[in-house]
Parts: structure tokens; sequence; C-alpha cells
């Protein structure tokens, strides 16, 4: 039979005071949905439904193709929601695993070991608990005389009694998807709320289909984030679980506490992390690189032995040996070629470099394919902005690039050129050649004497 699995992700999340609808918040720089769709696909479920609502367009975009859709026009409870997937999956057989769109920290082996469970015990239902010695808040379960779940009481409609029960609803669900939308189909809306609660199919079922739990054993993997309180604290449950993984695996972390690393960073043993340091994004960090103190690396790639300090790259490549900072600013797919050295407030923008090229200090290279072993004297830079258009700068190899020197683009300058120190250069410069274009320098005499020294009544 088909498994299918359906995500509730309609909610405004009011509580998070913010704009973006809740599910496409970020942890780590990704969209918690997101987290919990990757997790879904290491799976064997077959179709990924998502139920939409509150600016349905931001889950689409980040979603896409990943997914099928239901929309959940208004806002009337989970119970709703999960109604909202019927002409999606009503009627079909197979089991349907529901979770929330706002628990990102379960990962696919926890969801493989529920699909299996349900399946092993021969569960129609099985509603999956956890045990917290603080249950306000939360749903709890509610059993029988002998031990048989019988339904979920929320919170504000426990009794002093029930109140005291610590096993709590997790809000994830694995149930006959045909026994699903006939049970969602006799749910009542609630008079207190006026919604559908999910939580009433437990009630509903437990006389007709055998209802079973299945109690997770740490809470936090099946935490919901509900405010911005809750978002830092799974933002440092993962990030304690991520750097734990990659220092398992070889990678010397110095504060690992300070250290912020994405869900799908790659990186290989032997590499060096110090403290405030932050590698998000789809980046990749080779053998016995040097990353940080103070820096931030988003979807870039860092190659073998490259150093790169108290410096921002973004979305580039970084060569082998390459020594990038302190306080550069790679970005907009700059490419640094093998034994460069980027140095102090250099900035390189959408621009290749050939090896054994050097910027040492004060530098914008913007626009521009850079040969090897280039020399950019301090407060070199690529001109490419004529106030309308970006325009290419082409700098061929074994090129001395003097302080000060103004490249105006469009131009092309060939190897072995000499540009003289202070010139603005705006035509292209042959190979082998010294260019100066600065004016000729005039001494004026006796300068102090006429015009700078202090005349007696100022005195």
């Amino acid at each position: 039979m088909k498994k299918y699995a359906l995500i509730l992700a309609a909610g405004k999340g009011t509580r998070m005071r913010t704009e973006l609808p809740k599910c496409a918040f970020p942890i780590l720089g990704k969209p918690m949905i997101e987290y919990i769709v990757e997790n879904i696909e290491k799976t064997d479920i077959d179709e990924i439904v998502a139920i939409v609502g509150h600016k349905k367009e931001v889950i689409m975009d980040i979603l896409k193709d990943r997914a099928q859709y239901a929309v959940q026009e208004q806002q009337l409870g989970t119970g709703h929601a999960a109604l909202s997937a019927a002409s999606l999956l009503e009627g079909k057989e197979g089991t349907t695993f529901i979770l929330p769109g706002d628990m990102p920290l379960m990962e696919y082996p926890l969801m493989d070991k529920l699909m299996r469970a349900h399946e092993e015990m021969g569960n129609d239902l099985t509603v999956v608990t956890m045990v917290v010695d603080y249950p306000k808040g939360y749903g709890r379960i509610v059993r029988d005389e002998y031990g048989t779940v019988k339904g979920i009481v929320e919170e504000n409609d426990c009794t002093e009694s029930e109140k005291q029960i610590k096993e709590v609803n997790s809000s994830v669900y694995i149930v006959d998807n045909k026994a699903l939308f006939e049970t969602l189909k006799q749910i009542k809306k609630n008079d207190r709320k006026g919604e559908y609660y999910l939580t009433d199919i437990v009630t509903l079922m437990h006389q007709n289909y055998k209802v079973n739990t299945f109690v997770v054993r740490n809470p936090m993997v099946t935490m919901g984030i509900n405010d911005l309180y809750a978002i830092s604290i799974a933002e440092k449950y993962l990030r304690d679980s991520i750097n734990k993984g990659h220092m398992l695996s070889g990678v010397s972390m110095v504060n690992p506490e300070t250290i912020t690393i994405g869900h799908n960073v790659v990186i290989e043993e032997g590499v060096w992390i110090y403290p405030n340091t932050s590698i998000t994004g789809n980046s990749v960090i080779k053998k016995g690189a040097i990353i940080g103190p103070n820096t931030e690396i988003k979807d870039s790639i860092i190659d073998e032995e490259a150093e790169i300090r108290h410096s921002l790259v973004i979305d580039s490549k970084v060569g082998k040996k390459t020594t990038v900072g302190p306080f550069a600013h790679l970005r907009g797919h700059a490419n640094v070629g093998d034994h460069n050295r980027i140095g102090n407030f250099v900035e390189v923008k959408n621009s290749t470099t050939g090896d054994d090229t050097k910027a040492a200090h004060l530098a914008y290279i913007g626009d521009a394919e850079v040969g090897e072993r280039v020399n950019f004297g301090c407060g070199s830079i690529t001109v490419n902005y004529d106030g309308v258009k970006k325009h290419k700068t082409i700098i061929g190899n074994d090129v001395f690039i003097g302080c000060n020197v103004n490249m105006v683009a469009p131009i092309a300058i060939s190897d072995n050129v000499f540009i003289a120190a202070g010139s603005t250069v705006t035509k292209d410069i042959p190979k082998g050649s010294l260019a100066i274009a600065r004016n000729q320098q005039i001494n004026k005499e006796d300068y102090y004497k006429y015009l700078i020294k202090p005349k007696p009544s100022e005195k």
C-alpha cells in the first residue's frame, strides 16, 4: 500500500510576530518546513501533501513541485485543515503520516521507526506521544481503565485530574487513509473555539478501530515552534547536533557553542573552525581548510588548505591554499584561484582570478577576469559601473598594478603589463607595456613660507 505525508502548514503563526507564515520562518538559514520535507523525502513515503492557507504562495515557492497542495481557505482548526486534503487523498488505500509544518527537529530515522511500529502493531491509528514533567499547554492522552487510549483532551478542556496527566499529544499521527477521511467528516465544531479539532479522531476511532500510541523518548524531536523564543531553542538543539556530527567526523571546532553550521553543509575531515563562525546554505569546506574566527560563509566552496579569517564569503569559490582576510568580502560568484592572497578590506564581486594572484589590501575587483600572478597594489580598483550599466575588466597574466590605480571598464590589460601608481587608465594596454596615466608633478617652492605659514595677525 502507498504511504502519504500530510503536512499542516496553513496557519498564520501570530505569536511569531512576523510577516512570514510560521512554517516558512528560517532556522539556521533554512525554512523550517524544508527540514520536514527533506526528511520525508529520505523515507519510503510516496506522496507529500502540504495544507497551505495564509500566504500560501510563500510556502509553495519554497517547496515548489516537491509536494502537492491543498488550500485551507478559512482557518477553522486542524481537523478542518486535514479535511482540506480530501480532494487529493480521500478514498485511497494506504497509510497517512500527519505532522505539523512547524516541527523541524524530527528526522527521517524516527519517521521510519514510527511507520514500522504502526504496521507491526497492526494499528489503524497511532498517536505519537511524549511524557513531559510540565505538560501545561499540551493535549493530554486520556486512557480507560484497561490502559487503552480513548481520547485527547486539550488543555483548556481538561478537568483538574486530567491536567495531572504527563503523557501528552505531539500532534503527529499515523492513520489508515480511508478511515481518516471517513472520520474527519464526523468531527463536530468545538463550541468554545469554533474549530474542528484533529484530536477528535481518537475519540471517534477508538470504538471501532485499533488505536494505540507510540511514546517518543526525547520530547525535543517533536517540539513545535510557536514563537521566536522556541526558534532559539530549536536552533540551539540543531546547532549542537550538527556540530557534534562534524566533530565526530574529524572536524576540529574551537568553542563550538559559538559556531553555526547549516543542515546541508559538507565539511571534510581535517578542517579547523574557530569561534563566531557561521557556515550555511549549500557550502562545502574541503580538507585542511581553516575557517574563522568571526567569519560568515554561505553557499560557497572553500578548497583544500584555504584560510578564511574575519571575512564574508557568499556564493563564491576559494581555491587551494588561498588566504582570505582579515575583513575581506567575496560575493556574487567570485571565483578565486589557488595560492591567492585576498587581504585586508578587499572586495571581490562577480570576478575570477588565476593562480598566485594577490590583492593584499584595500582593493576592489568587480566584474573582472584576472589572470595568473597579478599583483593589485593598495587602493587599486576596477571601475565597473558607469551609473547605468556594469562593465568588464580583463587582465592578463603577470600584470603589476601599482597603488591607487583606477581601471575604468570596459578595458583589456594584456600580459606582462606594468601600471604606474596613481594612474587612471581608460584605454586598453598592449602586452609588455608600462602605462602611466597621471598629471606631471609640479613642485612650488617656498609654498610653506608664503601660503601656509600663519600671518602675524592670526597668531
